[in-house]
């Protein structure tokens, strides 16, 4: 097969055992609790996991217990394994979005979809799913990669975004919706209607559609739909179906799907302590004292359903944060400044948005100001990213080891560091916090900064590097 015969999680799966990547098989039982997420972050989960972690491959447990059944993590833990899995290489990954988003296709409706095979509609019972609870510390067991789809109430238009989701009770979850997203406005706007927010929660379906939905708005705005984008990576369209007990469509494909409504009603996420779950940046977050119901009407699934997680921090969530923030730089500097800012690497150091990494290619002196200014106006445009490094083409953006080489040797504190202070951050960063620092006002202020390691134009020819003769080399080996 090739990727764009992928359809959903399976073909997925069959492609990568097909690439030399296909998910370890943990066939021993297992618990939800803790243990599941414990053996992937030592095996798998990367920076910033705590230490000791890894780069390693899909995680498949088999038999996950109480429920015995199987969990998929780590589907996106490699650039290399996201890539493939829209055909293209990571360094293209970018250039393969953007051009997903320029070149949109609209999704179908289909009949009978396979992820009605399984309709649990009289008795809804969340536990019946296995359900990772991450830490000791969470307030419960999280569906971390439940992509919800809903539409605004007055105009229609679909958006779909995943949001982290605990499990409250039998039927029942507590939803946190980022400020300013579309759901968040879909669900405001129903407030005001008097009424409830139909909404499908999907678990374990086609990868792009993940990808796409992690777009920023500003490749994805109001009025854009992310399904759209979603069949632009795949070249074919994506396929939707009416749900069972509400006027909300489903992902036809999906290995599970919740159909429920967002409440008026809201509650705490941890009624008991302060703990939600392991943040992206590598910390404990802190539950928010009120947030939405999502009542469950229905759950249906195919046969022999594969539940998909990701546990917080480390390369897949990175992974999934940064593609499009990549590709949303690169285009925003390209519309503002220059082509020749070749590559963004949004580093999972900074859980995959606030470090960002970018090659540029100098032609001239007048560069050296050049991309200096873009890297300013990125800072300025892109709220989550805190720190920038410059590197040359001559650098490989996506090795960390050959940026800080960089930084060793075309670098100098004095002239080449841009400090720019009180400016708006991320308030999940810890150190964004006037208890860090007197310069910070109040939480999610920073200070950003800008290490340009580029090699000043009218001095490039004494920082050529060192050029071994590679040539007929293969011959050799």
């Amino acid at each position: 097969m090739n990727p764009n015969e992928i359809k959903d999680l399976r073909t997925a799966l069959e492609w990568l055992e097909s690439c030399g990547e296909a998910p370890i098989a943990i066939t021993s039982p297992i618990q939800a609790r803790y243990q599941l997420a414990a053996q992937y972050a030592v095996q798998g989960g990367g920076v910033p996991v705590k230490p000791p972690t890894k780069l390693g491959l899909p995680m498949l447990f088999e038999r996950v217990m109480p429920q015995d059944k199987p969990v998929l993590v780590g589907l996106f833990g490699s650039r290399n394994r996201c890539a493939l899995l829209v055909g293209t290489s990571q360094d293209q990954l970018s250039r393969r979005i953007l051009q997903a988003v320029d070149n949109p296709i609209l999704p179908i409706l289909r009949k009978n979809p396979p992820c009605q095979e399984v309709i649990e509609q009289q008795k809804v019972d969340l536990a019946a799913l296995p359900i990772p609870t991450l830490t000791p510390k969470d307030a419960g067991a999280y569906i971390t990669m439940g992509l919800c789809l809903a539409k605004d109430p007055e105009t229609g238009e679909q958006n779909v975004s995943v949001h982290r989701l605990c499990v409250q009770g039998q039927d029942k979850l507590t939803i946190w919706m980022v400020a300013g997203r579309h759901l968040e406005s879909f669900y405001l706007k129903a407030q005001k209607m008097g009424q409830n927010l139909p909404i499908s929660i999907h678990i374990g379906i086609d990868p792009a559609i993940y990808l796409a939905s992690c777009c920023p708005s500003y490749l994805a705005p109001f009025g854009c739909n992310e399904l759209a984008i979603a069949g632009g990576l795949r070249g074919s369209p994506v396929e939707l179906s009416p749900c069972i007990t509400l006027p909300i469509s489903c992902i036809s494909q999906a290995e599970y799907v919740l159909e429920g409504e967002i409440l008026g009603e809201t509650m705490a996420e941890n009624p008991s302590s302060k703990g939600a779950l392991p943040e992206f940046l590598g910390y404990d977050g802190e539950a928010h004292p009120a947030l939405p119901i999502v009542k469950i009407r229905a759950i249906t699934h195919r046969f022999h359903p594969l539940f998909q997680t990701v546990i917080g921090p480390g390369y897949e969530q990175s992974n999934l944060v940064a593609f499009g923030l990549e590709a949303a730089v690169l285009r925003f500097l390209h519309s503002n400044f220059s082509d020749r800012f070749v590559q963004a690497y949004c580093s999972s150091a900074g859980g995959g948005a606030l470090l960002l990494f970018l090659q540029f290619a100098k032609t001239s002196q007048r560069d050296d100001e050049l991309v200096r200014q873009g890297a300013l106006r990125v800072l300025e445009a892109f709220r989550l990213i805190k720190t920038i490094v410059l590197v040359d083409e001559d650098v490989d953006v996506f090795n960390e080891e050959d940026v800080w080489w960089a930084m060793t040797t075309r670098f100098q504190a004095d002239r080449d560091l841009i400090v720019i202070p009180k400016t708006l951050g991320f308030a999940l960063d810890p150190s964004q916090n006037p208890t860090y620092s007197p310069t910070i006002e109040r939480p999610g202020m920073t200070s950003k900064v800008i290490f340009d390691c580029t090699v000043p134009f009218s001095l490039k020819g004494r920082f050529q590097r060192s050029h071994f003769q590679y040539k007929d080399l293969c011959h050799i080996l």
